[in-house]
């Protein structure tokens, strides 16, 4: 088998199971399946909304899976594996058969797509087209599309950014085909720029520069406020009377009591007891001097 036809049959494999899938599991919230090839075995991993759903009563619906895909389809050593939707509101597969089974439930198309693309709008997706097809209100087909925000048609953006599915539903009036396209929230266009919001700036702290003089801090100041004032005067008194020879002063003592009034000490006359000691010594030395002044005279006669 060459290369070419190999592909071509492993891809139509996988669209057929998808389409089995997609029909068996449709009250589960059927996502999508990924086929990948072991060395061992063959992974078969389904993408579904409710999980639950597709495990069963003690895993009896993923062993009837089991057994259909190698049975039908041919896959050797399968192992089905179950994977959770994070968001079924961003899965385009998941809003088209929610859409397809209330459709023939008999609610109103309209109804349900404008509900489904303000959800999927509220989910954070950039942009969200809902295309229905068929008899909708008339005898005569006709399509109506329900779009919101930014969905890229063609080029790259497309390819990687836009998830689309289809899906119908079954009605007596004949068969509804829904088209669903939601670009991610995730979407980066090119030509456009997103800006950053700035950094809030930190509110600059004034820093206060003291002089070298004025180096005491308010503590400080408030203890020398407390303190006896004149204190440092009274010590350089003290020192100079004491190179002075002359009496210590008193202490001062501050007290909150006001001053009381008091006698005046009685003068000691010192002065006038003083004066006739000095003038008898006066007197005597001044007689001693004149006996020895005549002495002399005396001698130098002879």
């Amino acid at each position: 088998m060459s290369a070419v036809k190999y592909f071509i049959k492993q891809n139509s494999r996988k669209l057929a199971i998808d389409e089995f899938l997609a029909s068996e599991l449709n009250a589960a919230g059927y996502g999508g399946v990924e086929i990948r090839k072991m060395p061992m075995k063959t992974e078969v991993v389904v993408h579904a909304s409710r999980p639950g759903v597709v495990i069963g009563r003690r895993g009896s619906k993923i062993r009837e899976l089991t057994y259909i895909l190698e049975n039908e389809f041919g896959i050797e050593n399968v192992q089905v594996e179950v994977s959770e939707i994070e968001n079924p509101w961003l899965d385009a597969a998941v809003m088209a058969s929610r859409l397809a089974r209330q459709l023939e439930r008999g609610v109103r198309f309209r109804r349900m797509a404008y509900w489904i693309l303000r959800r999927v709008m509220r989910a954070g997706a950039v942009g969200c087209e809902i295309i229905v097809k068929g008899k909708l209100s008339s005898r005569r087909a006709r399509y109506q599309k329900f779009k919101d925000g930014i969905i890229a048609k063609t080029g790259e953006p497309a390819d990687l950014f836009v998830h689309e599915a289809d899906d119908r539903a079954v009605l007596k009036a004949g068969v509804i085909g829904i088209k669903v396209r939601i670009m991610g929230p995730q979407t980066r266009l090119p030509g456009v720029i997103k800006i950053k919001p700035p950094k809030p700036k930190k509110p600059e702290e004034i820093e206060l520069v003291k002089k070298p003089d004025a180096e005491t801090t308010p503590e400080e100041e408030v203890v020398v406020e407390e303190s006896l004032e004149g204190i440092t005067d009274i010590d350089e008194l003290r020192e100079l009377e004491e190179l002075d020879g002359l009496e210590l002063v008193e202490d001062v003592k501050i007290t909150d009591e006001p001053p009381t009034p008091t006698e005046p000490p009685a003068e000691v006359p010192k002065e006038k007891t003083k004066e006739p000691e000095i003038s008898e010594k006066v007197e005597e030395s001044i007689v001693e001097d004149l006996e020895e002044l005549d002495a002399l005279d005396k001698e130098v006669a002879e």
